[in-house]
């Protein structure tokens, strides 16, 4: 009788490690990565309205960093005012930057861990943002976002850049899921086979316990 309870505890123990072993390997990274946001390339759009969305960009960048909630990794970002101080020490400017060789190179310039990178393009009525965040150590692209729009520069102002903005620094949301039903079934599952394999080794001769599951949630 003992060998079975213990058999029992070690399987109930089991299936609740492996839950919370994959709730701790969901957990945020603690670190604090600097980050700077270069202005998007223009293509058929005028350098003015480039920088006008760039600027626009970050500040819905720096308003979801502020919050800090639901965030992929936890960022200090760089003010324009500095990068554009330092890039003007190099005698380069702060436009033309889109790939991942020379992301590195402005990151390793602005002595940042991570930058981001992109584009705004706009193809007969239809607005175009890409961007990226590059990793300077390891040259890797950590986050990216692809966004079109058909309608007015206004409206790329207004939502879009938004848009980019939480696809590049948010978690996505994911579906509800049933994953802790199933594991508390289990549970349950486990503990009554035990208590009748318990029972019936006893020689006590009665009825299997019946086992009562919890209800499982609605589905959407």
């Amino acid at each position: 009788m003992i060998k079975k309870a213990l058999t029992i505890y070690l399987s109930i123990y089991l299936i609740v490690g492996g839950f919370l072993a994959v709730r701790s390997a969901g957990a945020q990274d603690d670190r604090v990565y600097t980050l700077a946001v270069l202005d998007l390339e223009p293509n058929q759009v005028s350098l003015g309205e480039a920088k006008g969305l760039s600027d626009k960009l970050r500040s819905e960048m720096s308003q979801l960093i502020s919050r800090g909630a639901n965030l992929k990794a936890k960022y200090d970002l760089l003010e324009r005012t500095q990068i554009d101080k330092i890039l003007d020490q190099f005698e380069i400017q702060n436009i033309g930057c889109v790939s991942d060789s020379c992301a590195v190179e402005f990151g390793k310039m602005l002595q940042t861990d991570r930058i981001l990178v992109g584009s705004v393009s706009l193809i007969g009525e239809t607005y175009s943002v890409i961007a990226r965040i590059v990793d300077v150590a390891s040259s890797k692209t950590v986050a990216s976002a692809d966004r079109q729009l058909r309608g007015s520069i206004d409206d790329v102002m207004v939502g879009l850049l938004g848009e980019v903005a939480s696809e590049l620094l948010l978690v996505p949301v994911k579906k509800k899921s049933n994953k802790k039903w199933y594991i508390l079934a289990g549970v349950v599952v486990a503990a009554g086979a035990g208590a009748a394999a318990m029972g019936g080794g006893s020689g006590g001769g009665g009825e299997t316990p019946v086992v009562n599951l919890p209800f499982p949630p609605d589905r959407p």
